[in-house]
Order: structure tokens, then sequence, then C-alpha cells
């Protein structure tokens, strides 16, 4: 169980400043009229949490005019999280929060004598030897705010694969089921996420993650589970092509194709090494024989060493030309592969442009159009627009996907010509190298032709070609036992990496069973508490309970279709959040609520209080909460009159949020 509570907000720039009293109630209320900054106050504390607020962005169409006009402004949040206090700083137009700690020191004022108290102060003692500055926007694997508190609410950082993308939850994700901000129509029960693109921010695999870390026990562990398997399983192919790439290339150097272990190769040279040396006895015995001046054997024995050389220097070219075709046969393929797609995305650009033959309210079999009905499929199941949309793809999308394919395919062939140009210089080199192995020999061969007629140079030329070939034979063997050793490694590696991926499996699906029981149970108390909440602010709600497809509501069995009942069906929602967070202490919701101005959608006043006064039963459990909620004026039961902490009753200057440095009350 986790605890996040706002103790204080601060906004200050060089026109404007607004400075609240320090939160010390469960439920804080904002009392205000319309347009006096009810919204601006829950959107600053959003924006000091590492929220994104389009109005507060001066590139934005529609623009907040203190802040945009402002300079040098910024909103400082007061803030505790669990058993620590942090102040958190935002500056707008930046992209960084600031994270100082700070103790809460109560400063008590007596009189001369020291026997009466005649007042408290309370301040804010700031430990800036602790700053910390961090990043909002995640690059890379960077330490980002969000991973920060998260960490300090005790709520893992889970990585989410939807497809070939993959998506990490960040603090603004899960605010969307803990700040219940204003909309128009609030037909949506999860706050809109803050990002543009919502393809994967807002599906319903992120949606349903967000409640499952919020009131799961186990899913965090879960997630986790399913990133490691995938990074495992990916590991374990990477290791499978190498062992297969490794196995192709030892093919290739067999030259009887008989298949050797590392124990056998090392054996078979060292049975060559040892005839070399004998060879070389041989040798010497020759020469030990030989009358006359030693010149032509230093003669000989060098023009045979340079000539050793050079055979080394060219088995080893010989080598690195196999290796570069075989990168340069891989590049090929997937240049064509490349090829191929670009050709394929070409041809469905020019089907598109030329035919436009699909689109979202075109029958897919006679390719006819349908009138098709909002909220329907053109066979008429009942679909959510978004996601039925979500696969027609316009030809500027098509095109983006081509620009980017034609920019892979120009490195691709940038890569295969300079493989292409490493060919042809080691081609150049093994040509030059035996031209110089061919002069040797002849070399050699006119030396061996001045020995003493006492030498039997038959009988060392016949040593001489053995040994070349020994040690030729040696090479070759070294060069495919350093490729077998590494194919053993490397087959260890894929043993191992596939050893892990299988238990990750096992693992991951041992916790989700162990996820969707406690979820399962999760749902059944949402479902009981959220029913009660709904039946006492609906007078012809039935039933209500949220479904464990995507947990979100269900009212009279999905029936009810009157539109001033939306703001009970969401605000209950959040506010059953709070109950399952209190009375579960396995819940990681952070038992904090933020509520902008519920009174949308035409609700009724005697409805709307009745909402509001729920919150009260929140109280009940005894145990540390806060719900921040701002209201119109009267617009909340009488009860909570004692909680209201800022009122703002009309448009003048000095009942506005945001009060001009240079006015004066």
């Amino acid at each position: 169980m986790g605890l996040m509570r706002v103790n204080k907000l601060v906004y200050e720039g060089s026109k404007y400043y607004f400075e609240s009293k320090e939160f010390d109630k469960n439920i804080i209320l904002i009392e205000g009229d319309n347009g006096t900054g009810k919204s601006t106050f829950c959107n600053l504390i959003y924006f000091a949490l590492g929220g994104e607020v389009p109005i507060f962005r001066r590139d934005n169409n529609k623009r907040h005019d203190e802040i945009t006009s402002d300079s040098n402004n910024y909103v400082d949040l007061y803030v505790s999280l669990n058993d620590g206090s942090y102040l958190l700083r935002r500056y707008f137009e930046d992209n960084d929060v600031t994270v100082i700690p700070y103790e809460r020191v109560v400063e008590k004022i007596y009189s001369e004598d020291k026997k009466t108290l005649f007042d408290e102060k309370v301040k804010f003692v700031l430990s800036e030897g602790k700053t910390k500055v961090y990043p909002i926007k995640r690059s890379s694997d960077a330490y980002v705010f969000s991973d920060w508190i998260l960490e300090k609410l005790e709520i893992a950082v889970v990585e989410l694969f939807y497809g070939y993308n993959t998506f990490k939850i960040n603090i603004s994700d899960l605010m969307r089921l803990i700040y219940h901000d204003q909309q128009p129509n609030p037909e949506g029960i999860y706050k809109k996420p803050d990002t543009n693109s919502t393809y994967v921010s807002d599906s319903e695999l992120v949606r349903k993650a967000i409640f499952e870390l919020l009131v799961g026990k186990a899913y965090s562990d879960y997630y986790d589970s399913i990133v490691e398997e995938k990074k495992l399983t990916r590991d374990k192919n990477l290791a499978r092509e190498v062992v297969s790439e490794y196995t192709l290339l030892a093919d290739k150097m067999r030259k009887n194709g008989e298949d050797k272990n590392v124990s056998f190769l090392q054996k078979e040279i060292s049975d060559k090494e040892q005839q070399i040396d004998k060879l070389h006895d041989a040798r010497q015995a020759f020469k030990r024989n030989r009358s006359g001046s030693n010149t032509i054997n230093q003669d000989i024995d060098s023009c045979k060493s340079e000539l050793i050389d050079c055979e080394l220097r060219l088995s080893q070219l010989k080598e690195n030309l196999v290796s570069a075709f075989n990168e340069r046969y891989k590049l090929n393929v997937v240049r064509n592969e490349s090829v191929s797609e670009i050709s394929r995305i070409e041809k469905v650009i020019f089907s598109h442009d030329q035919l436009n033959l699909f689109t979202s309210d075109t029958c897919p079999y006679c390719l006819s159009h349908v009138n098709r009905e909002e909220g329907q499929c053109v066979c008429g199941a009942s679909i959510e627009e978004e996601q039925y949309e979500r696969f027609f793809y316009t030809s500027k999308e098509y095109k983006d996907i081509l620009r980017s394919k034609i920019k892979a395919l120009s490195t691709i062939k940038t890569a295969y010509d300079d493989c292409d140009s490493e060919v042809q210089e080691i081609k150049k080199e093994i040509e030059s190298e035996e031209k110089k192995s061919q002069n040797l020999r002849e070399k050699l061969h006119e030396m061996l032709g001045r020995v003493d007629e006492t030498v039997d140079i038959e009988s060392l030329n016949n040593i001489d070609d053995k040994i070349l070939q020994l040690r030729e034979d040696v090479a070759n063997l070294s060069r495919l036992l350093e490729i077998e050793s590494k194919l053993e490694r490397f087959q260890k590696d894929f043993d191992l990496a596939s050893d892990k991926a299988q238990k990750a499996g096992l693992k991951r699906k041992q916790l989700e069973i162990e996820a969707q029981q406690d979820v399962t149970s999760k749902v059944n108390a949402f479902s009981k508490k959220y029913d009660e909440l709904m039946k006492n602010t609906l007078p012809d709600c039935r039933s209500a309970k949220i479904t464990l497809d995507n947990y979100l509501p269900s009212i009279n069995e999905g029936l009810y279709r009157e539109t001033s009942a939306l703001v009970s069906i969401r605000l209950m929602y959040f506010i059953t959040l709070m109950h399952l967070a209190l009375s579960d202490e396995s819940v990681r919701f952070p038992r904090f609520l933020l509520i902008d101005t519920p009174e949308t959608a035409g609700i009724e006043l005697d409805h709307l209080k009745q909402c509001i006064q729920q919150l009260e039963e929140l109280k009940n459990y005894g145990v540390d909460f806060q719900v921040i909620i701002s209201t119109g004026l009267n617009k909340y039961p009488e009860s909570l009159k004692d909680n209201r902490v800022l009122f703002m009753p009309d448009k003048q200057k000095e009942h506005m949020l945001l009060k001009e440095k240079n006015f004066s009350v």
C-alpha cells in the first residue's frame, strides 16, 4: 500500500503568483465560480507531477493567458510519498523536475515567561544539498522522473510489448485513473493520454495494464516476467542464429567433409606437429653430412622460411575472403528483401491512391459503400470507433513507411558496396601473394640446384615439400579448431539461453495464473463496492459492475443510456478505486485522488451533491488518504464546508487563483 499526499501548492512568476495553505485534511475542497481557476489549480498539480498540460504551452492553439504570458514561472508542489517529503519544482516550457527533500518544522511562539503559547508556525525546511534533477521524457534507458516517483510509491516500472513496439508505464499513465479531469462528455472512464499518438498509449493493453498495476498484487511481477521471457527468447534466437552460421562456416572449411569435434582436431594437430619435428630432424641430418660452405644452406633456409610465411599469409587471406563472401551474401539477401518490401509498399500506395478500395465504410466483399452507423461494423456488430479505424492508413502514412524503407535500403547498399570493395582488395592481395609464392619456389629450386653433389637433393626436396604441406595442414586445422571451439562455446550459450527461456516461460505462466486469480478477486470486490455506490447515486440503477475483459463499467447489463448518468458512472469508478486501496493493503493505488469540477453532462445539482457526498464514507476506514476536489459555488454537500481551503466566489482580481504581483488587495 502506497500513499501520496499534496501538502502545499505554489506558483511563482514575474507577473503572477499563488501560494496555498498547508493541506492538513484527508478531503480538500476547492470552491470557485466558473473561470476563477479551479481547473488551473488541478492542472498545476498534475503539471508538477510530470504531466503534460497543452494549455500551458505557448505554442498551443488554446493557451492559458496568465501562465503563457508570464516569464520565469514555475510551480512548486510539496508532496509526501509514503514516509518521505519532497518539493517538486517544474519550470514552464521545461521538461525536467527538480526534487528536493524537506522536513516539516513547527515553530512555537510563547510569551516572555514561556508559559503561554501564542502561535505555531509551520516551516518547510529544504535539504538543498540533496537536490536531484530528473528528465520527464524517456530517452533510451535513462532514469526519469517517473521512475523515481514510482519507486517511492513502491510501484514497479513495467515494460509492455505491443506488436513490434515496447511501451514503459509512466506516472502520467497511472494518473489516468488517479486524476479525474474535467471532460465535457465524461463517457470515457480513463483520463485521456498526454501523448497525441494514441495507437499504443491508449490501447486496451495499456489501459488494462494501468488498472492491473494499480489494484493487482502480483501484476508487477507478471509484467516483469513477460519482459524477461521475451528478452531471453530473443537471446535464444540470436544464439541459435550464431550456432547456425558457425556450423555452415565449419562445414565449408572441412576439406574431406568429415565432422570432428575439438578433441579430435587437437589430437590431429598434435600428430602433424610431431611429424614436422621429425622431418626437421631428418633435414638437419642432411645438412650435417654436406661438405663445403654453409652459405648456400643459410640462403635455402631463409628462402624456405620466407616461402612458409608467404603460404601462411596466403592461407589467412583465403580465410578472410571466405568470411567476406559470407558477409556480402548476407547483405545481398537483406538488400533484395528490402527492395521487395519497397516494391510491395509502392504497389500498395499506387492501389491506395488510384483505386482507394478500402475505407472504414466499404464492404470488403463487393467493395460497395455502406452507410455505417457510428459504433457499428459494416456487419452490424458493435465496435469501438478508435479500434475500427486504426487499421486504415492514409497515403501519407504509407509514404512515410516507404521513405523509412528507402533510407534503410540506402544504408544496406552502402554496407554491401563496402563489403564488395573489401572482397576485391583481398583478391588482389591473394593474387600478389600467389605470385610471390611462385617466385620464391622458383628461387628455391635454383638454390637447390647449386648444392654439392654429395647432398641428396631429391630427398631434401621431398622433406621440404612434406614440411610445407604439413604446415599448411596444421594452419587449416588450427583455423578449423578455432571455429569448432567457438561453435562449441556458442552451442553451450544456446543451450543455456534455451534453458533460461524455458524457465522464464514457466515462471511467466505461473505468475499469470496468480495474477489472474488476484485480479479476479479484486474485480469482484470492486464490482461489489461499485454496485453499492452506483445504487446510492442513480435511482434507476439496478446493477453495476466492471467486466474482466476490459475492467470497464456495465450498468444494468449494458442497457443504461442516460447521458447525465455518465458523471456518476465515472466519478464512482474513481471513488471505488480509493475504497479498494483503503480496504486492502495489497492494492498499489496510492490513496490519492485529484478530482476537477465533475459537474458536466447536464447533471442535476442534487444528483451532483449526492455523488460528492460518497467521499465522506472514505473516512470510516481510519486510514490516511487524500482527495482534492474542486467544485462550483455551493455545488457540494454542506457537510464538507469545513474541508474548504480555497474560496473563489467571483472573477474579481482579489478572488482569482493567480494574483498579479502589482495588485494590492
